[in-house]
């Protein structure tokens, strides 16, 4: 048998077994390099959350017992922890709308401009000085509070260097899978629900409200893949016909 030289301690490997980070960094490996289907993925699964939204708020018992008499008291308890979990569901389901639309709308992709002359001003907002020898800019907190504030440090207000800044734009690149779950469950849709359901004992047309409620989600739904598709054609045309002027230039 042959000796080991060096051997971990088996704390050590047991808390390398435990760490969290590796998991995170292959489930994030996995989530930005596989190619999501916007229809076979966001549709479905859009349409799976609001299904069990409105299982949950219905559930969640949060204006349905507020005007009856407690006078059974055992009858009650045993459904309340029910009402705890569809709580927890509706607040988590919410946490992952809002968490899905600030991914999709701040999800950038980083480009060097190292022909573009620094000196020459660029007309976009997503424009910025980085040194040349810096790390791509990642998306984080900080990053994204940094970027609302502006950059106040000296070398930003110093004046541009050739030899040693270059320009890098931040092209918006969302994943065509969130975009389009934005789409179909949006933090618009979760408010609607919030505002109109589940209906209370005084609503004296309930069913008006439910009717209600579907057709604002089915609008603000039409609204938003109406507003995704005219984008992605005008982007096509667009690319199309800088590819005709280049091939004139040709």
């Amino acid at each position: 048998m042959p000796r080991l030289v060096r051997r971990k301690p088996l704390l050590d490997r047991i808390k390398d077994y435990l760490n969290p980070g590796d998991f995170l960094l292959w489930l994030s490996e996995e989530f930005e390099t596989r190619e999501w289907d916007s229809k076979q993925f966001g549709g479905p699964v859009a349409l799976g959350l609001h299904v069990v939204f409105l299982i949950a708020r219905a559930n969640s018992g949060s204006s349905g017992n507020s005007g009856r008499d407690d006078v059974f008291g055992d009858a009650s308890s045993g459904s309340s922890w029910l009402t705890y979990i569809a709580t927890f569901i509706v607040y988590l389901l919410s946490c992952l709308s809002v968490a899905n639309a600030l991914y999709t709308f701040f999800r950038t992709r980083h480009y060097r401009l190292f022909e573009t002359s620094i000196d020459a001003p660029q007309n976009t907002p997503s424009a910025r000085r980085v040194r040349v020898d810096s790390s791509p800019a990642t998306a984080s907190p900080l990053r994204l509070l940094s970027s609302v504030l502006g950059d106040t440090s000296a070398e930003s207000r110093a004046h541009p260097d050739p030899t040693r800044d270059v320009w890098e734009i931040a092209v918006w690149d969302p994943i065509p899978a969130c975009l389009r779950l934005f789409c179909l469950f949006s933090p618009g849709h979760v408010l609607v629900y919030m505002l109109f359901l589940p209906t209370v004992p005084s609503d004296p047309r309930p069913s008006i409200t439910v009717f209600t409620t579907i057709i604002l989600q089915l609008l603000i739904s039409s609204q938003l893949l109406l507003l995704q598709s005219c984008f992605s054609r005008q982007e096509k045309d667009t690319s199309l016909i800088h590819k005709a002027v280049m091939s004139e230039y040709d």
